[in-house]
């Protein structure tokens, strides 16, 4: 049976190159992890990018929609089926960003809205909507999970007091 409580003797330039060795890896681990951290971020800054250029063709199709939706009596019957038709392509293309847990932001009606989710682009004078409530939508904002990727454009409430 071998005795488990020897005792090892090692000599003190052994032992230094022991702990400059385990000082070396320590260093080199901290860099990988550093390096790591970087990367992600890297990564993450890229991701949303491209999270904001589709967003940018989602903005066109939307906008396309509504202009199409606006003025159907100028389409000729062949191009009728335009706006659903753009309307398929534009869901298809959220549904692929909520896969990657991409979001639009819900903006509460009559509530005051969140200037952390919402950039406001104007104001108008009303009485009979509390300060700040949402008036209108001019740019749908997107998270993408908590993160802020897009704050919503708006237009709110002012009081006239």
């Amino acid at each position: 049976m071998i005795n488990q409580n020897t005792n090892f003797v090692i000599n003190t330039e052994l032992r230094d190159h022991i702990f400059q060795d385990i000082s070396s890896l320590q260093k080199e681990n901290a860099k990988l992890k550093q390096d790591i951290r970087n990367s992600k971020n890297d990564i993450e800054a890229e991701k949303d990018t491209f999270f904001l250029e589709l967003l940018e063709v989602i903005d066109t199709l939307d906008n396309l929609t509504t202009s199409l939706e606006n003025s159907p009596e100028a389409l000729p019957e062949s191009h009728q089926r335009l706006p659903r038709a753009i309307s398929s392509i534009q869901r298809k293309l959220l549904a692929t960003l909520q896969k990657r847990d991409v979001y639009p932001i819900v903006i509460p009606k009559k509530e005051a809205v969140d200037v952390n989710l919402c950039r406001i682009i104007e104001s108008e004078n009303r009485d009979d909507l509390p300060e700040r409530s949402l008036v209108k939508i001019l740019k749908t904002g997107y998270m993408n999970g908590d993160k802020v990727l897009r704050s919503a454009e708006v237009i709110v409430t002012k009081s006239t007091n």
